[in-house]
């Protein structure tokens, strides 16, 4: 059945509390009628509703709940019904199968139904799993990684990031402050071995592929590239196949080798909670920004001081001051040094009026032609053509 569904926290005398999360709650919610499906109570709760009833049903949440505010908890739910259907199973033949898939019969579609359900079981920590069985590949891997692929991709990270910062609405100026040589040196020491360790990965993954034989059939390939395609167009983005395929073939076969690698070794789960690293870093990057952009300023406030106090040689200002009456001074030299610092300044005047000139001719492409050219790239690309127009980088390799 189809259902709505509004939760609140439990009272000590069984009463509605405090709402629950809208993560617990929802609309249109499908809920199949069967035993430890879901938590304690929901199934028994609906059994015999007809459509249109709201049902009050007391839960229970289950000890091991990864939200631990939720886990081992009393709950109770308003439970509207919108529909009812039943469901009917097929008979598992070969005909049945070849409908699903050409080529399919009933033995390897009940395998690779055994199959999903396992990656769907495991899609929970597969993530950690992968990390960790990459990380002991990176520690036995003996390679030297050059410098230029390091800064290559540190760049192209360094550059997303950015861009990224640029589409959540951060201003031109803030992403300035945090492009300088400084600050992405400083990031490319942070994401080094990250870089490093997933190098060396994907040098072993595609030696262990080799080796052992791990493929990945086209079907599943399509399936990926279909998703991607429908996914570009519902965004109207351009979707480039060419460069697509073989990033899409190299992820599954990666994930592929970590699912026979882990077929293969004894693993132990052990769960830990770590620390989101996106956001320390921008916070770091900040917090250094913030205390270099101090340094300037102060460093400013004692030029400004010390420009102040000897903005004019005394010779200057005598010669200012008896300009109307003149004076014989003991030697030339002097009084030929206001006009040297005239031209000079003359000069110095007409670079600086000259420079302005052409940084202002160089910004003044109209934003929207920017947001429109923007919006035809991939990420990458876009990366480095919005720190381009922002003076920040120079042109992208080719």
């Amino acid at each position: 059945c189809n259902v709505n569904m509004v939760g609140y926290m439990a009272t000590a005398d069984g009463e509605k509390g405090d709402p629950l999360p809208n993560a617990a709650s929802g609309d249109n919610v499908e809920v199949v009628l069967g035993p430890g499906r879901y938590m304690e109570g929901l199934v028994e709760g609906l059994v015999g509703a007809k459509v249109g009833e709201t049902r009050q049903v007391s839960v229970s949440f289950p000890d091991k709940l990864r939200d631990k505010t939720l886990a081992g908890k009393q709950a109770i739910f308003d439970v509207e019904v919108l529909k009812a259907s039943s469901r009917s199973v097929p008979d598992l033949t070969d005909e049945f199968a070849a409908k699903v898939r050409a080529g399919l019969t009933a033995d390897s579609l009940m395998e690779e139904l055994k199959k999903a359900i396992d990656q769907e079981d495991a899609k929970e920590y597969a993530g950690a799993r992968n990390k960790a069985i990459g990380e002991g590949l990176a520690k036995v891997m003996n390679v030297e990684v050059p410098d230029t692929l390091v800064t290559g991709q540190a760049r192209e990270k360094f550059a997303a990031m950015m861009a990224d910062m640029r589409d959540g609405g951060v201003s031109d100026d803030e992403i300035k402050k945090q492009i300088n040589p400084e600050n992405f040196n400083k990031y490319k020491e942070i994401v080094k071995d990250d870089i490093i360790r997933d190098f060396k990965i994907s040098i072993a993954t595609d030696e262990i592929a080799r080796l052992e034989g791990v493929s990945v059939p086209d079907y599943q390939i399509e399936e990926q590239m279909e998703a991607i395609r429908k996914d570009a167009a519902e965004n109207k983005e351009e979707f480039d196949e060419a460069a697509i395929r073989p990033k899409v073939e190299a992820t599954l076969t990666r994930n592929a080798v970590m699912d026979w690698l882990a077929d293969n070794s004894n693993l132990e789960v052990e769960y830990k909670e770590e620390e989101d690293f996106d956001e320390n870093l921008m916070q770091k990057l900040a917090d250094e920004a913030l205390e270099r952009e101090q340094k300037v300023t102060a460093s400013s406030e004692v030029v400004d001081v010390e420009v102040e106090t000897e903005s004019a040689p005394p010779i200057v200002e005598a010669a200012a001051e008896s300009e109307p009456e003149p004076v014989e001074l003991p030697t030339p030299e002097p009084a030929e040094e206001p006009a040297a610092a005239e031209e000079s300044t003359e000069v110095v005047a007409e670079e600086s009026t000259d420079a302005v000139a052409e940084e202002s001719t160089e910004s003044a492409e109209p934003e929207e032609d920017k947001a429109e050219k923007y919006a035809q790239m991939e990420v990458g690309d876009r990366a480095f053509e919005i720190l381009k127009d922002l003076g920040m980088v120079g042109k992208k390799d080719s």
